[in-house]
This record gives C-alpha cells, structure tokens and sequence, in this order.
C-alpha cells in the first residue's frame, strides 16, 4: 500500500465495543495474516492513547503517568505500518468534540483513516448507560438518570448539563449519533464513514461481528476463536448497591476505584447474579423519548451520507411493551441486601488473596487468615430493611477502602501495571 491505512472504530458506547474488541484481540495474529493489524501489544495500549488524546486522565496521577505520550505513540506506529492495514476501537473516541478533532485531523495526515460507528437502539443503551456510570463513580439513581436522559432532546440541554444534571451530560456525551457523524466527517469523506446497526434481534451471536467485518472489509471467517471474556450487565439491584457504595467513596480516586470496585466486586462478583434480578426498564415518558431519539438518530445517519451496514430498522421509532416498567417499582432492600451479600462473600476472599500476593512480593511468610466477625446481616438472606441495607453499605465501604490500601502497598512491591490479586492463588 502506497500509504497507512487504519480503521478507526470510535463507539458508541454500550453498542458492542468489548465483544468486538474481545473478539479480534482472540484472533489478532489470523487478523494480521489477512492484513489488518489490531495495535498495540494489548487492549490497553489503545485505552491509554485515547486517554492521552482526549486528557480523560480524571485527576488520577496514575492514568495521567500511564498515557502521557500514549496518543502520539499509537499515531506513530499506525503511520510506520505499510504492510498492513491498522485496527483501533477505544470507544471514548465517541466523546471527542471539535477542538480535539482538529488535533485529530493534523496528527493523520496522510493517513488514509476509515471511521466505523456502531450505534444500537437506545431502549437498550440508556439502561445499559445507566448501569455504566454507576461503575464509573456516578451516584444518580435510576429515576434521576431517566428525567435527565429526557432533557437531552431540550434545545436548553446544556444548561441542565451545566447545572449538574448528570443525567442528560451522560446521554449526550454518550448517545448523541448526529454529533459523532459531524465531529467525525470532519475527518473521512462520507464513502470512508461507515455506521454499523447493532442486529435488534440477538438470533444469531455472530451477527454484529459479521456485519463489523464487512465494514473494514475483513472476511468474517479469519475469526475461529470466540472473545476471551465479556462486560456483563449487571441487575437492578446489584446496580443500586454499587450506587449507595459510590455516595461514601466519593472521594476516592479513579485507579484505586475501578482496581477494586469497578473490575472485581461489579463485574465479577455481581455481575454473575444478573440472571437471578430484574433488570432496569424505562418509564413510559422514556421509552417514548426512546422511539423519538431513534428516529432522529436514523435523520441523522441519512443525512450524514455515510455507509450503513445493518438496517436502520434496527432503531425502532415506536416503544414496546417489553422496554416499559414501572419507575416506582425498583428493587426493594431486600433485593439489594441480596446483592450485598454476594458482594461480602467475594470482597471478603479478595482481601485475603491481597493479603497473600503482597507477602509474597515481600518474601515473607503467608500470612494467617483475618478471623473478624461476619456481620448479622450477611447471615439473614431474603430479608432485611432499610436499616440493615444501611448497614450493609458502611460495612462494605470499609472493606472497600481497606482493599484499596492492601491494591496500593501491592502496587509498591511490583511495577508490573496488569499484576493482580484478584485471580486464584495458584496452589
């Protein structure tokens, strides 16, 4: 090829991006063998130049030390690539805004870029957004989140967003389709802007990924292996708990957050419990905004000029009766007690594997086991108030906390980044 080619999959976000993701680093060397290289040594190498790009460091030193640089390290090695097509999908890319592209469009001269948009019916993203946030430190309950996802058609959104309103600032950065494609075809003429429909129907697991690689122009068959592990979603109630432990962690940093409570107590331990709870439905007046948003994002997609891959039917313009709930039926304390039960099992032998990994870095003897008392209310299952679900929360936030402090003495001891407590002990 006479200059670089790269694929730049920019989100959306909750449209498939880890599946996709997963699945070409699983196959990554049967990608390279048909031409299309995904970059960097792992995930994270793109993560980090988007964080980098983007200045989404959070006031966290640590991501800050970690991406410093990172962006101009992927530009280049995308730049020194002629014998192969390069592959990126970070979907943080979907927030970037014209400020940000213009340095975009500098930094890819020359390069030929291909841009890929998944976007995905938002009766399924605005639950999904919601459960998102919530890991990410948000503390908005589910109606809140709802009222603000409604806002977001308002020609006054951005004052809400301004004013704190969570809600509608999480959507738009998140969900707003006709924002991406302008941002987007600043960069690409229409013929290199491609949209991707997440299938409205799961019939067939393979699909999205089927109708991404036409999109880049892959054949979908150079992928044998299936991706490595997923992003569950995660219940109501597991969701609500993560959200009551975020109103007392408020000040704590991103790393030691989603080190312990982000990647092992959300995704590991609850989200196993996700087939056993209900999970969050819209409100009549939010499935309707719903329907509406989907209309305008198809608008928006026809207007763009891009290429879509899919059917813009997958956007569907009239609510259904499965999206619809009942806004003041949530979890009851019970439920959620339920949930803080499990996440007390697992924090709790987290701590001790923490404890063993940090002796072993220190070359001292393996340490005895913490012989604390269980709280009452872990015992009581299928019961409980609000009082005890109250109790619950300040129990686990201390747990949480001491995790966070064993996370940072670990990291002290290593500097491996990936070095982890939180898989088994070998024997």
């Amino acid at each position: 090829m006479t200059r670089p080619v790269l694929h730049l999959h920019v989100g959306a976000m909750k449209t498939g991006t880890t599946y996709l993701q997963e699945l070409m680093l699983a196959n990554r060397d049967a990608l390279a063998g048909a031409g299309f290289v995904f970059v960097g040594p792992g995930w994270s190498r793109q993560v980090r130049a988007v964080q980098d790009l983007l200045h989404l460091d959070q006031h966290d030193p640590q991501i800050a030390a970690l991406s410093a640089g990172a962006w101009d390290e992927l530009v280049a090695e995308v730049r020194d690539r002629r014998d192969a097509a390069s592959l990126v999908s970070m979907e943080f890319l979907s927030f970037t805004r014209r400020r940000r592209m213009a340095q975009v469009v500098r930094d890819l001269r020359g390069v030929e870029v291909h841009v890929v948009l998944t976007v995905r019916d938002v009766t399924s993203t605005i639950p999904a957004q919601w459960q998102t946030s919530i890991t990410s430190k948000r503390t908005h309950t589910w109606e809140e989140f709802q009222a603000g996802v409604q806002r977001a058609a308002s020609p006054v959104w951005a004052a809400h967003a301004v004013r704190g309103d969570t809600g509608v600032r999480e959507f738009r950065r998140t969900q707003d389709v006709a924002r991406m494609l302008r941002t987007w075809g600043r960069l690409v003429p229409p013929e290199r802007l491609t949209v991707v429909t997440v299938p409205l129907e799961r019939r067939d697991p393979d699909e999205l990924w089927q109708r991404f690689a036409t999109a880049i122009g892959v054949d979908p068959a150079v992928a044998t292996e299936p991706p490595s592990k997923s992003n569950p979603s995660l219940g109501h109630a597991s969701t609500e708990l993560v959200r009551r432990l975020n109103v007392t962690l408020e000040d704590t940093l991103p790393w030691d957050y989603n080190r312990t409570v982000k990647a092992p107590l959300a995704t590991r331990f609850l989200g196993g419990r996700r087939a056993i709870e209900d999970r969050a439905r819209l409100d009549a007046a939010t499935a309707r905004f719903a329907a509406d948003w989907n209309r305008s994002t198809r608008e928006a997609i026809v207007a763009s000029g891009a290429q879509v891959v899919g059917d813009l039917d997958d956007l569907p313009v009239e609510p259904t009766d499965d999206t619809v709930g009942d806004a003041a039926h949530g979890p009851d304390a019970a439920a959620v007690l339920d949930a803080a039960r499990d996440a007390w099992g697992g924090l709790t032998t987290l701590h001790e594997r923490r404890r063993r990994r940090i002796a072993r870095l220190g070359d001292e003897p393996r340490p005895d086991p913490v012989d604390a008392p269980t709280p009452d209310w872990v015992d009581a299952a299928g019961t409980g108030t609000e009082t005890d679900l109250d109790r619950a929360v300040v129990d686990l936030t201390a747990l949480v906390r001491t995790l966070m402090r064993l996370r940072r003495e670990m990291m002290e001891l290593t500097t491996d980044e990936t070095d982890d407590a939180d898989e088994p002990d070998p024997a």
